[in-house]
């Protein structure tokens, strides 16, 4: 397939401190780039350190900095810079595929939809999880520019609200999510009192028996409903570990409330 005469996407990444995994990405876009002409815009956290605005700088066309709020302002920070008709939004720690690029040029030149959500095959601790709730995980992320717009008051787990259709693709990106267990535990303590707070604006509350009630939920979601058992120890590890992370953010959902905040 030849490439285009003109640019019609952006490929647009959030970075923070991933300098080991942008270069491999920004690679693994290579034929993407090629085919599309797309150009590429990296948003630092302000934060970033030296090594990844290095690699930055060096793999993308256009590189911006914004201090860290949340990940919707930033992914909407992106959007406000991008031009082209289409933005496909990619994580550093995620590698695109050849048969991924494939349906995307096929997309950009004739998809009718808005929108479009892509399958992730998840690498955990150096193994891919296909049960626990981490397969086919599908996340948004080919958009119209101007049909798009992410909810600022999701400061996590983020998704684009759509005006129109969403379609599916059918190939994956590749995550490496996360190379270790203190990583795992880093980022779910991050997160914790940040959907804690998206929670508490969106007018959901915690009472003392929610800090038993929705741990267990969640143990049972992960491990029973979403199949975690057919991935041995290591699913049985993320239900145990996921279920804590709901504790946590219900813990700090029930401060909120006793603060008055």
């Amino acid at each position: 397939m030849k490439p285009t005469t003109e640019s019609q996407l952006t490929i647009a990444a959030l970075a923070y401190r991933e300098g080991e995994h942008l270069a491999k990405c920004f690679a693994s876009l290579r034929h993407l780039r090629e085919l599309t002409r797309a150009r590429t815009l990296i948003v630092l956290d302000s934060n970033a350190d030296a090594t990844t605005s290095s690699i930055a700088l060096n793999v993308a066309d256009k590189v911006l900095a914004r201090p860290f709020d949340n990940f919707s302002r930033q992914r909407n920070f992106a959007l406000d810079a991008v031009s082209t008709e289409w933005v496909l939004f990619i994580d550093p720690d995620e590698r695109m595929t050849p048969p991924l690029t494939g349906e995307l040029v096929g997309v950009l030149t004739s998809g009718s939809d808005v929108a479009y959500r892509v399958p992730r095959r998840n690498v955990l601790f150096g193994k891919e999880v296909r049960h626990t709730g981490w397969s086919p995980d599908y996340q948004v992320r080919l958009l119209r520019t101007n049909r798009c717009r992410y909810d600022e008051t999701q400061a996590v787990h983020e998704v684009p609200v759509v005006d129109g259709s969403i379609g599916t693709l059918e190939h994956p990106l590749i995550h490496f999510n996360y190379a270790t267990w203190a990583q795992f535990i880093e980022k779910q303590l991050a997160y914790a009192p940040l959907e804690a707070h998206a929670l508490h604006a969106a007018g959901h509350r915690a009472h003392v028996w929610s800090l038993a009630g929705q741990p267990l939920r969640e143990f049972k979601r992960r491990l029973v409903d979403y199949q975690g058992y057919k991935d041995g120890a290591l699913g049985l590890g993320l239900s145990v570990a996921m279920s804590a992370y709901k504790l946590l953010t219900y813990w700090h959902l029930y401060q909120l409330q006793r603060m008055g905040k």
